[in-house]
């Protein structure tokens, strides 16, 4: 194949905003937090966000002017719900403006329709239905990633929906097919995965 002629490339500018100018697979989660008042739980999507290593931690990206990054600084832990391509309503309903005066409390009515779990470790609550549920404690923060900061939180506890959990004596392409993974494509889309392929690896390669 002969390689890419010069008219096949763009060159775009990374002073200016450019990552909305293509598509990428990215995982949707929901963040669960404890409101200030302390009796109340915010729940919000996020896409920048993924295992941090191999080891217990997790980490989201997370603008500090929302409440989502306020809320867990301050009290320290956050949940994270993974969810079914049949919960991207309730997923969008996360994402929805708060309503209310400029000097607050401003609220998103549109959480009070989600149904929701408590977790067992930290104070919060998961989304109902998800696959994969996790529990952090805030370990450290990255700011100043332009108008972005990156969360990192050790996992505290792991709670997978059974059906969706890699077994020995279930075919792995059978997960999939059974439990499909809800895909965002940043900026506007989303996917429903449900077949895959064994990875190619060569021989003697580890992680």
């Amino acid at each position: 194949m002969a390689p890419p002629s010069e008219t096949d490339i763009v060159q775009l500018d990374p002073e200016q905003p450019f990552w909305e100018r293509f598509y990428m697979v990215a995982p949707l989660v929901i963040i669960g937090t404890r409101n200030d008042d302390e009796d109340t739980y915010n729940l919000a999507p996020k896409h920048m966000a993924a295992p941090m290593g191999w080891d217990n931690y997790f980490g989201f990206v997370c603008t500090p002017k929302h409440k989502t990054y306020r809320n867990a600084v301050r009290h320290g832990t956050y949940t994270v719900s993974y969810p079914k391509p049949s919960q991207v309503v309730l997923a969008s309903l996360a994402a929805a403006p708060r309503v209310g005066p400029p000097d607050g409390p401003r609220r998103k009515p549109s959480l009070d329709q989600l149904p929701t779990f408590p977790a067992t470790e930290v104070d919060g609550v998961f989304l109902n239905d998800g696959y994969l549920f996790l529990e952090c404690e805030l370990d450290r923060r990255v700011d100043d990633l332009g108008e972005n900061s990156l969360l990192i939180g050790k996992v505290k506890a792991v709670h997978v929906d059974k059906t969706a959990l890699r077994v020995s004596e279930k075919e792995e392409d059978a997960v999939l097919r059974d439990n499909p993974l809800l895909a965002y494509l940043p900026p506007d889309r989303y996917a429903t995965i449900k077949d895959s392929n064994i990875f190619p690896f060569p021989a003697g390669f580890e992680k």
